[in-house]
This record gives C-alpha cells, structure tokens and sequence, in this order.
C-alpha cells in the first residue's frame, strides 16, 4: 500500500515541539515537498487516520497509554521500540565491588541527561526540577548530590570505582559504566548511526573533551556501514527510526546510547538540513513494501 499521509505523535507535554531542532523536521519537510500530507499528534486525544505513525516522544519509556495508542494502528515506525533507558542495552554496568581497575562513567539511565523524563513527563517546570537545572550547571556540586539527582548537565568521569560517591550506586536514575572511550590520536571518538526504514547516515564525532558533544567536536560526515554489533542491536531492539551511538573497543564495537528523537545541530528549519534528509527520508519506502522486515 502506498504512503500518502504521516502522522508524527508528539507528547502533550511539548507542544513547542516544532520549534525544536529535531531531525523529524528534515524528514517531514522531504515528504511535504513530494507531495505527502503530515499531520501532528499533541498527545493521544484523537484517533489517527494517517497512512504511517511515527511515535516522536521524546520519554526513555513509553507510558501505557502511548504505548497502547501506538499499537492499535496499522502501521508503526518503531512498533517493538518501547525501552531506550540504557540499563535495556548497556554490557558496561559496574557495581560498587566490581573488580573493574580502570576509570568510570556516571551517566543518567535515562536519554538527554535524564531531562526530557524529568520534565515531560509532567508537561511543566516544578520548583524541583528548576533547581536540579541550576544545579546541574555546577558540576562539582552535582558531583556531591548523585545520590538524589534525577538529570546530569555533564556525565561525570572518576579515575576509578573508589572515586564515585557511593550514593551514585543507590540512584535508580543512575548508571555506573566502564569507561572505555574510543581515541584517535590524542582525541576522543564518538561514531553515530542514524537510521530510517533500509536508510542511514553514518557519522563520527572526534574531541578532546572525554565527553564528546556536537559543541566540542569536529564532525566527519562520511562513516561506512556499522559493525556487525551495532545492526544486531538494532534487530534486537526493534529500531527503525533513530540514532545509535557506539565506539570501538579491541576491535569490537560497543553501545553506547540510543535515541528515537535524534536532533541536528542548530536549526533543523533550513534548505541545508532537509536537501542532508533527502535520503534519509526515501526509507518512507521501506514502511510500504509488503516484504517489511521485523525490524
């Protein structure tokens, strides 16, 4: 059956979702120019009509009731994807007695910092969580109170499992990994893997900041296909839209993070950020064709 409508679910929370640089936006803007029609859902209070829904809510998991939503139609992008938390892929989990001797992350469970599960959960700002955001941007005290943060500004590097604070441990909303990050010459790596129906994009991040972002780093466009590690984990999770983050590690490859809302850098409202798309958004085919894979 051909695609002639979109629909992209949004979460209620975020209705300045279109001002956001999400990479959604490249797509969609592909699919308008051809001719398509996409729609935008705020939230679950009216049925969808369209010929493909595509869940755009930017949670690490999915309540019941989107969840439920999602799976009454007929055609999902993203259908087996429920769970991002890194606790449902991470292989670097340390425990306070692990006989890991060599550096450690400390990272939110959940995506974006924890943020978005913090704050768009309940579509407004708390007293709570305004502080936590003041805190987070002074990193030695935020360093001091892991044990109750709900988001991190910055993931926290230690020299080693004793270095960690040990409320870090007893935060649910936290994870302890090894830190075994890529290098290239005296920089950091970070290789991403951005994909949509049979189409990707591969990319790499390079930095001297362990911490590599798209702020402190030079990005390579051109990447060629993943490891084998990095597809088996996609099949495994069900990911048809979305980024996958991973590094290389004595010549295998590890997952870092995975997101169903990937972003671009500055604004995704541009002729150079949708004619980057154009490919990335032919995949519509994929969620056409009859021989769909499971994936």
């Amino acid at each position: 059956m051909p695609i002639r409508t979109v629909a992209i679910l949004l979460h209620h929370g975020r209705p300045d979702s279109e001002q956001a640089n999400y990479r959604v936006w490249a797509l969609a803007a592909n699919w308008r120019a051809r001719g398509l029609r996409v729609d935008l859902l705020h939230g679950i209070g009216r049925p969808c009509d369209s010929d493909l829904l595509i869940p755009h809510v930017d949670l690490s998991y999915l309540p019941d009731d989107y969840w439920e939503f999602i799976q009454r139609h007929p055609r999902v992008v993203n259908r087996r994807v429920r769970d991002i938390r890194k606790t449902a892929f991470s292989a670097l989990g340390v425990t306070r007695d692990d006989p890991w001797p060599g550096p450690v992350i400390v990272k939110t469970v959940g995506n974006c910092g924890g943020f978005a599960d913090d704050w768009f959960a309940t579509g407004r700002r708390t007293l709570a969580s305004r502080v936590r955001t003041r805190l987070s941007r002074y990193a030695g005290l935020e360093r001091r109170a892991l044990r109750w943060v709900r988001s991190l500004g910055r993931y926290h590097v230690f020299g080693s499992l004793r270095q960690v604070p040990a409320g870090a441990f007893h935060n649910p909303r936290l994870l302890v990994e090894r830190f075994i990050p890529e290098r290239d010459g005296d920089r950091y790596v970070i290789r991403m893997w951005t994909v949509f129906g049979d189409r990707w994009l591969g990319r790499r991040l390079l930095g001297a900041d362990p911490l590599v972002k798209n702020r402190n780093s030079e990005l390579i466009e051109e990447l060629g296909p993943p490891p084998a590690e990095i597809v088996q984990w996609r099949e495994r999770l069900g990911l048809e839209y979305g980024k996958m983050d991973y590094g290389m590690h004595e010549g295998r490859a590890v997952l870092l993070d995975v997101n169903t809302t990937p972003t671009v850098t500055g604004s995704v409202h541009t002729d150079t950020h949708t004619r980057a798309a154009a490919d990335l958004a032919d995949g519509l085919a994929f969620f056409a064709s009859a021989a769909r894979s499971s994936t």
